[in-house]
């Protein structure tokens, strides 16, 4: 068997410990920006009227359901 100090079995835990939250914290990270940047393809903001709205279509110009001015996507 290994022997080790109490001391530094508390230490290499709370670093493991640590580390784990660490990976989790940036995975959860990763993908809320990755569900946001999804998001983000889908809204259009009109350069007339200043609504903004969401459109899912793969038109690269959508009319505006307010003022029905041609817009482009921004992203």
């Amino acid at each position: 068997m290994i022997s080790i100090s109490f001391p530094l079995f508390v230490a290499i835990y709370l670093a493991l410990f640590l580390a784990g939250v660490l990976i989790l914290w940036l995975g959860y990270e990763w993908i809320r920006r990755r569900q946001e940047n999804r998001a983000a393809r889908t809204r259009v903001f009109c350069r007339i009227c200043a609504s903004r709205y969401t459109d899912t279509s793969s038109a690269d110009l959508i009319d505006c359901p307010v003022c029905g001015s041609r817009n482009e996507r921004l992203s």
